[in-house]
């Protein structure tokens, strides 16, 4: 019989060695090795356009609530392409305030991270594994920006949305359209949510130097990689899902907007979470997640330790890993932007 092909996958994995897996000594070293991997990452992304179309932006609705204000908004982030997110603003709070990006997982979309069902009616039993997360911040006085990313709730292909509502995504279509083009959906949400940060920087309620960006799960990997790659993003708090690519999304079964061709070639998970290095990052992970596992996101900070160590930052990074699943857990997550944002 046929040896089954695990060994060669394995083979195939341990042969390659990472171009840009961080190896630094000194900080003229890591100014080298981040100018290379960023430029090679956004590569391996599908590279962004090279112009931008104008944002034209609009509020679609509005809607008084305890303590805060919520809008839906409109804007343009590619030809053809039209982005929907909700902004939560804080009321009763003075000068122009923080923002903070909140980008939602895989289920019904950004209306779940701020306290609504697909319907748009309020949530009113269990939070679900995002825990309205957005709605925290602006309790906390963070002018909150959700984006939809592409492919989830609203913005899912017209063949899925009558089953949007049940968490049915388009990222397999879109994604292998767009792996097709030479593109990735990862590479799509990234600039999407760049373009989300160019459209907060219009809002004359916020401080321009002071934004930050959470995310959970896929919402994680964008969270991860925007802030990878723009340093307009002050500080990150990543849950559910830095890891190695190896032991989570090579190893366990994931949605395939989780795909970037050829990244292992240059790098690993953990380095190009680095790439977010010195400015301040938190790492939320449950010990029981079964598909980001505890072991590997321990291994993955191991690796950002010696990141931040070598710029003399350790200080800007810590970690949350909590007794429970795939989900948020906030302990510390609030508090780390309200500390260093």
């Amino acid at each position: 019989m046929a040896l089954r092909p695990d060994k060669f996958l394995e083979r195939l994995y341990s042969s390659i060695r990472p171009k840009y897996s961080f190896n630094a000594k000194t900080i003229s070293e890591w100014e080298i090795w981040r100018n290379n991997l960023k430029k090679v990452f956004v590569e391996c992304l599908g590279e962004f356009p090279e112009e931008k179309v104008d944002l034209n932006p609009r509020i679609v609705e509005q809607k008084e609530l305890d303590g805060y204000i919520r809008q839906r908004v409109a804007f343009t982030t590619m030809e053809d392409l039209e982005m929907l997110a909700y902004v939560l603003i804080p009321k009763n709070v003075a000068g122009r305030l923080p923002a903070v990006v909140a980008c939602h997982g895989h289920g019904y979309g950004s209306k779940d991270v701020v306290g609504l069902n697909f319907d748009g009616s309020e949530k009113t039993g269990d939070a679900g594994y995002q825990k309205n997360f957005a709605v925290e911040l602006v309790k906390r006085g963070f002018l909150v920006i959700a984006p939809e990313l592409l492919g989830f709730g609203d913005r899912t292909l017209e063949e899925d949305a009558r089953k949007a509502h049940k968490g049915e995504s388009s990222c397999y279509k879109i994604s292998t359209n767009l792996l097709m083009m030479g593109k990735t959906m990862a590479g799509i949400r990234v600039y999407e949510v760049m373009r989300t940060i160019d459209y907060l920087l219009t809002r004359s309620e916020i401080d321009t130097d002071r934004v930050g960006c959470m995310g959970i799960s896929g919402g994680g990997l964008v969270c991860a990689f925007t802030s990878a790659i723009d340093e307009r993003i002050k500080v990150a708090v990543i849950s559910g899902y830095a890891n190695t690519f190896k032991d989570s999304v090579m190893s366990i079964y994931h949605c395939i907007d989780n795909f970037i061709p050829g990244i292992i070639q240059y790098a690993e998970m953990p380095d190009i979470i680095g790439l977010i290095a010195p400015r301040p990052l938190l790492i939320e992970s449950g010990t029981l997640d079964p598909i980001f596992p505890i072991g590997a996101a321990e291994k993955a900070f191991s690796k950002l330790e010696r990141i931040y160590e070598i710029l003399g930052a350790r200080e800007r990074l810590d970690k949350d890993f909590f007794e429970g699943q795939h989900q948020i857990s906030g302990r510390k997550a609030y508090d780390w932007f309200v500390k260093w944002l």
